[in-house]
């Protein structure tokens, strides 16, 4: 995975993010731009939440973010955002690929 400037990525709050630019690279549909997306993969597909995924959602509304794809178990301050939420990364690419 290449990062613009260089950097290393050591949260696992970014699995999800790539796991959606790896789907919308292989099917050739864009993630919309309106959208972030948070959270850890486990290797049996569980995706997990991460820490501070409430003041996570917040920044993000206020970076202009209108919607949100984070794991299921998100709760507490939306920050504004529509949330989207996933269990499995299956479900995850379903949804990517406008399955479900």
């Amino acid at each position: 995975l290449n990062i613009a400037g260089g950097y290393r990525v050591q949260d696992p709050a970014a699995d999800l993010a790539v796991a959606a630019a790896l789907v919308s690279a292989l099917s050739e549909r864009p993630v919309s731009a309106d959208a972030v997306a948070f959270g850890e993969i486990a290797l049996s597909g569980e995706i997990r939440s991460v820490a501070h995924g409430p003041l996570r959602l917040k920044e993000a509304g206020k970076l202009g973010f209108e919607r949100a794809l984070v794991p299921a178990a998100m709760t507490g301050e939306k920050g504004g955002l529509r949330l989207s939420g996933f269990k499995t990364l299956a479900a995850f690419v379903d949804h990517m690929l406008g399955r479900g």
